[in-house]
């Protein structure tokens, strides 16, 4: 993937969580539970079965992480 910050070539990798990867519009209080906050979407796109792995580029030049996602 090429980044869309500077247009040099990403690293392929890993974000890895325990309890699956979510993203949520706030701070959760328990965030091990951050798939039950209202808005959380879950980040899974095929990296594990368990969802609790995804996909994600790194650009070492920008110091920015991209995830491509599927889940709602």
């Amino acid at each position: 993937m090429v980044c869309p910050y500077c247009g040099k070539e990403m690293e392929t990798g890993f974000i890895q969580c325990r309890d699956g990867v979510t993203w949520t519009p706030k701070k959760q209080f328990l965030p091990s539970l951050s798939f039950l906050g209202k808005g959380a979407v879950s980040l899974e796109n095929g990296a594990a079965d368990n969802s609790s792995a995804v996909y994600a580029y790194n650009c070492p030049e920008c110091k920015k992480v991209v995830i491509e996602y599927t889940g709602e």
